[in-house]
């Protein structure tokens, strides 16, 4: 890990630690600003942690017209397949007949691209992943794969070796670690293009 990923892990750490007494605060005023008026978007935190790491992207998120707002948290120890099988009953009582858009850091990734693997057929509008552990060979061909190339706990993949289908998009991002995927500027900014590309409303349109 070079010195440049050193200084921003380091701030994204200490961003993550300050999002926990925020997390107080914002669970008291949350129903008070949080008027749903577009499709869910479910946010799934990496191991150990929990919805108040992904503040600030919520945050972003209903800066570029997302409100609707859903974190899914699960014990830490927990199974992937159990927890999967949560996330469906969470999306099937978030989505309705719009599907869900869902994105997971870490761990919280990982556990959405086994959901949506098997997920009904309009659940998932969109699956981003943020340095998510994954496996060469897997079948995820609607996935935005997203990883720091300077990340000590999920290295980047061999775009090479991966399987044919096991992203839809690779996305490997220059001088970046693991903690600071959450807080990225271009991060931030894929992830907005490609929730509007896929929202409800722009099919609905297109269908008119």
């Amino acid at each position: 890990m070079n010195s440049k990923t050193i200084v921003t892990e380091i701030a994204a750490a200490g961003a993550l630690i300050g999002s926990y007494p925020l997390d107080w605060m914002v669970r008291r005023t949350e129903p008070f600003y949080c008027a749903p008026g577009s499709e869910p978007v479910i946010l799934a935190h990496g191991f150990g942690g929990s919805r108040s790491n992904l503040l600030a992207l919520a945050s972003y998120l209903r800066l570029a017209g997302f409100d609707n707002i859903t974190y899914f948290e699960y014990p830490r120890w927990q199974s992937i397949d159990d927890s999967a099988a949560q996330l469906a009953h969470l999306v099937a009582e978030k989505a309705g007949t719009t599907g869900a858009h869902l994105i997971g850091h870490s761990l919280g990734g990982t556990i959405s691209r086994r959901y949506t693997v098997y997920a009904p057929t309009g659940a998932v509008r969109s699956l981003i992943t943020l340095g998510s552990p994954y496996s060469y060979g897997q079948h995820s061909p609607r996935e935005i794969g997203i990883f720091g190339d300077d990340d000590p706990i999920v290295p980047a993949p061999i775009e090479e070796m991966l399987h044919p289908g096991a992203f839809g998009r690779l996305v490997i991002m220059h001088d970046v670690g693991h903690l600071a995927l959450v807080f990225h500027p271009e991060v931030l900014r894929i992830i907005g293009t490609e929730l509007r590309a896929n929202r409800a409303t722009t099919s609905l349109r297109a269908a008119a």
